[in-house]
């Protein structure tokens, strides 16, 4: 079963959350770390532009609806580190906004945003790489990690 709301768009939604929970769930409340949050933003932007490029490169679809046009099996570049460095770069997103927000209830949004991800749309894409792939694909997934 796929994610019928594209993952940029959940993002949107988790931030929107995160918000609610400043607002009405607030725990315990810290000084942006910018020591932190700086460094997260650079690292998040360049695991998320690496990937796209790296799929661009292979000629590929980068659509998370339609992982059974996919070409082929990218496993150089980013994609040596994680099968998954676009959703990785949401959830560092997301992790970023919990250091720029000070809002430690912004976590349970955080870890919702992981569980849902992973259910409803890594396994689904997961199901179908290894249906078109089959040992390759399995043999990457032996030696990459899903997320890092």
């Amino acid at each position: 079963m796929f994610l019928k709301i594209p993952p940029p768009i959940f993002v949107v939604i988790a931030l929107l959350a995160m918000y609610g929970c400043k607002l009405f769930l607030p725990l315990w409340q810290f000084k942006t770390l910018w020591i932190i949050t700086i460094p997260l933003i650079i690292i998040t932007v360049t695991i998320g532009f690496l990937s796209i490029l790296a799929l661009a490169k292979a000629d590929t679809t980068i659509s998370p609806f339609t992982p059974e046009k996919t070409a082929r099996l990218v496993t150089r570049g980013i994609y040596q580190y994680s099968r998954n460095p676009m959703y990785l770069s949401l959830l560092l997103l997301l992790i970023t906004v919990v250091f720029i927000s000070g809002e430690l209830s912004s976590v349970f949004v955080v870890i919702t945003f992981v569980l849902v991800v992973n259910h409803y749309q890594i396994k689904p894409e997961e199901k179908a790489l290894m249906y078109l792939f089959g040992d390759e694909y399995r043999h990457y997934c032996l030696h990459v990690r899903r997320w890092l």
